[in-house]
């Protein structure tokens, strides 16, 4: 599978990127591919309708849905703001949502998405993802119904902010084939 993996900070250092990281690497050691959304594309301008015939921002459009295109599966890695998601990823699928044009379709719908937060609380994001997966269904994607928070992120991380505990990761590992089948092929017999 090809996974795009988003972060829902810009922050260096944040534990959220941090988790996307061990995601990637569970996702590798689970034989797929990944590719973390560009900076350029995480670096939308906050969006309104009269940006949209910007050309520098039309070619940053036109590569963000060619990364969401490409993707068989999405897993996204948000923190909590007052528990929402992050105005960042907010605006990412404010721009994603934009039909190209000639298209019926935005690239996000049908896409399968998965769901990971982390947080130096006890709750890790608990509260932002149910309203996370609500908004990514209303633009049209299939959301894995379960999610993965991880709370005291800070006390799982090494110096350089890998991630350590061996429980967490197999979480990872768990949501990541489980929203991988989800995005398989159905296969359907022929009939008789």
């Amino acid at each position: 599978m090809n996974i795009l993996l988003i972060s829902g900070s810009t922050r260096e250092g944040s534990l959220n990127k941090s988790l996307l990281d061990a995601v990637a690497e569970e996702a590798h050691n689970l034989k797929h591919q990944t590719t973390s959304l560009s900076r350029q594309l995480a670096s939308f301008p906050l969006y309104h309708f009269e940006l949209e015939e910007d050309a520098a921002v039309q070619n940053q459009l036109s590569l963000l849905r060619q990364q969401i295109e490409a993707a068989d599966v999405i897993l996204i890695s948000s923190p909590e703001y007052n528990g929402f998601l992050s105005p960042h990823l907010h605006n990412i699928f404010t721009w994603a949502s934009r039909r190209a044009a000639g298209k019926s379709h935005s690239v996000l719908e049908g896409k399968v998405v998965g769901l990971f937060a982390a947080a130096p609380g006890p709750f890790g994001g608990v509260r932002m993802l149910p309203r996370l997966s609500s908004f990514a269904a209303d633009h049209g994607c299939w959301v894995h119904p379960r999610y993965v928070a991880v709370g005291n992120m800070a006390a799982k991380t090494d110096e350089s902010g890998q991630l350590t505990c061996s429980e967490t990761r197999q979480k990872l590992r768990n949501l990541i084939s489980q929203t991988c089948k989800m995005a398989e092929p159905v296969q359907i017999a022929e009939p008789a």
